[in-house]
C-alpha cells in the first residue's frame, strides 16, 4: 500500500466515508485519532527507512569491500615493514600511517555503515558520536603524518647536510600526531548525535525523522559552523604544506638529475664508460713508467748537493705504487719519508673498497628517490579522495535545498561521494605493492613461506 493510499484511507475513515468492511481491510480507527496518526506516521517512516536501506545496498557493499581490503592490507603492511625493513624514519612513519588506517577500517568504516543505513529512524546517539569522532580523529592524524613524512623527505633531499630527523624523533612525532588528532576531534562527541527533522508524510500526517548528524542541542548554535571551518582550515594548511614541500623536493631532484646527466655527457665525449676507464689506466701506467726511468737515471749520479731518490713498489691494485724518500742536506743526513706497511695496506683497502662504497651510495640515493616518489603518490591520493567531500559540503552550505531537491539515485550518489575519503585508508597497501619493489618482493616471500608451512603441516 502506497503512502497516498494510506493517507486517503485514513482521511476517509475519519470522515466516515468508508464502509465497515473496507475499513477493516485497509486500516482500523481507534478511539483516539491522534494516537492513530502517530502510529501511521511511525509506520510510514519505518517503510521509508526500509526503502532507503535498499537504496543504500551499493554503498554498504562498497564500505564492506573497503573495510575488509583495508584491514587485511594494513595488517600486511605492519607485518612486512616491522619484520623485513630496517629501522628508519620512513619505516616508522609508514607503520604509524598503517596503524591509523587499520583503526579506520576496523572501527570507523563499520560504524559508518551502521549510521548510514538508518536515515529516518536512527536512535543510537553514542554510536553516532563515536563514529564521527573516529572519522575525524583518523583523518586528522593521517594528514599530520603525511605532512611529517613530507618534512622528513624535504630535509633528507634538500637539507642533507643539516640536522635530520632521527628514528627517536620520528616516534615522538608519530605520538604527537595522535595527540593532535585527539585534540582536534574530541569536540565531535558533544557536537554530534541525533538530528530530528519534521516531515510532511501526507496532507494529514506529519512525522519526525531521526538521523546521525549535528545534535538538536547544537543545531541552532554557531558551534557546527566553527567546527567545520576549523576542519577546512586544517585541511587547507595540510594540503598547502604538502604542495610546497613536494614542489621544493621535485625541484631539487630535478636539479640533481640534470647535473648527473651533464656530468655523464661531459665525461663520455663519445666514449663509453669502459673505454674511459681503460684510457685512464693506460695514462697512469705511462706516467709510472716515465717516473721509474727518471728514478733509475738519477741513481747513477753522485756527489750532488741535493739528492732525491724514489723507489717503485709494485704491490698495489694498479700493480705499481710509488713511495718517495726525500733526502735533504749533505752526506747521509737523510730523513726517511717512506709510508709504513700499515699505511700501504690501508690505502690498498680503500682503493679496493671504493667501487663498493660508490655502489652503496648510489643505491641509497635511488632508494631515497623511490621512497620520496612513493610518499608523494600516497599524499596525492589522500588529497584527491577529499576533494569530492569538500566540494559537496561547500555546495550544501551555499545551497540549503541542495539535498532536499535530489532524486533517489542522486541522493545515493551524494552519500557515496561523501564517504570517498575512506578509499585512502584501504588503497595505501595497494600503492605499496605497485610502486615499492622491495615490499612486493617481501610479500611474495612471506606468502611463499606461509604456504610452505601450511603444506608441510597439513596431514597427508
Amino acid at each position: 500500500m502506497t503512502l497516498s493510499n494510506l493517507s486517503s484511507n485514513m482521511l476517509d475513515a475519519m470522515n466516515g466515508t468508508v464502509g465497515t468492511q473496507e475499513l477493516a481491510t485497509s486500516t482500523s480507527v481507534p478511539s483516539n485519532p491522534g494516537h492513530h496518526l502517530e502510529s501511521l506516521a511511525n509506520s510510514l517512516l519505518s517503510r521509508m527507512n526500509e526503502e532507503e536501506k535498499i537504496r543504500q545496498i551499493p554503498l554498504a557493499l562498497f564500505l564492506i569491500v573497503l573495510s575488509v581490503t583495508g584491514f587485511l592490507g594494513n595488517i600486511l603492511v605492519c607485518f612486512i615493514y616491522g619484520r623485513v625493513y630496517k629501522i628508519s624514519n620512513s619505516r616508522t612513519f609508514i607503520i604509524c600511517l598503517a596503524v591509523v588506517d587499520l583503526f579506520t577500517c576496523a572501527i570507523g568504516i563499520p560504524m559508518e555503515l551502521v549510521t548510514s543505513m538508518d536515515q529516518y529512524q536512527f536512535h543510537s546517539p553514542w554510536v553516532c558520536k563515536i563514529s564521527r569522532f573516529t572519522n575525524i580523529f583518523t583523518t586528522i592524524t593521517s594528514a599530520v603524518v603525511l605532512v611529517l613524512i613530507a618534512m622528513d623527505r624535504y630535509r633528507k633531499i634538500c637539507r642533507s647536510l643539516e640536522w635530520q630527523i632521527t628514528d627517536k624523533h620520528s616516534k615522538i612525532l608519530c605520538v604527537s600526531s595522535v595527540v593532535a588528532g585527539l585534540v582536534l576531534s574530541w569536540p565531535a562527541l558533544p557536537l554530534y548525535g541525533i538530528k530530528s527533522t519534521e516531515l510532511v508524510l501526507s496532507p494529514i500526517v506529519n512525522g519526525t525523522s531521526t538521523e546521525c548528524s549535528i545534535d538538536d542541542s547544537s543545531k541552532n548554535t554557531s558551534l557546527p559552523l566553527v567546527y567545520e571551518a576549523l576542519h577546512t582550515l586544517v585541511f587547507l594548511v595540510g594540503v598547502f604544506s604538502l604542495v610546497i614541500l613536494y614542489i621544493l623536493i621535485g625541484r631539487r631532484v630535478r636539479f640533481f638529475a640534470h647535473r648527473h646527466e651533464a656530468r655523464r655527457a661531459s665525461s663520455s665525449n663519445g666514449l663509453d664508460a669502459t673505454d674511459q676507464r681503460n684510457k685512464s689506466r693506460k695514462t697512469r701506467r705511462e706516467r709510472l713508467q716515465k717516473l721509474q726511468s727518471e728514478c733509475s737515471s738519477s741513481e747513477g749520479e753522485s756527489n750532488a748537493s741535493t739528492e732525491t731518490k724514489s723507489s717503485v713498489i709494485k704491490n698495489s691494485p694498479l700493480k705499481s705504487k710509488i713511495s718517495f724518500t726525500l733526502s735533504s742536506g749533505m752526506g747521509n743526513n737523510a730523513v726517511d719519508m717512506k709510508p709504513s706497511a700499515s699505511t700501504l695496506s690501508r690505502n690498498d683497502s680503500v682503493n679496493l673498497n671504493a667501487p663498493i662504497v660508490a655502489k652503496q651510495a648510489k643505491c641509497r640515493k635511488s632508494l631515497a628517490r623511490n621512497t620520496t616518489y612513493l610518499m608523494f603518490i600516497i599524499s596525492v591520493v589522500f588529497i584527491l579522495n577529499f576533494v569530492p567531500v569538500l566540494t559537496l559540503v561547500l555546495i550544501r552550505e551555499l545551497k540549503k535545498d541542495f539535498v532536499e531537491n535530489m532524486s533517489d539515485p542522486e541522493r545515493t550518489a551524494y552519500r557515496f561521494f561523501l564517504r570517498s575519503y575512506y578509499i585512502s585508508a584501504a588503497v595505501n597497501p595497494i600503492i605499496y605493492s605497485i610502486f615499492d619493489r622491495r615490499f612486493r618482493k617481501a610479500v611474495s616471500c612471506t606468502m611463499r613461506e606461509m604456504f610452505d608451512k601450511f603444506t608441510c603441516c597439513k596431514p597427508s
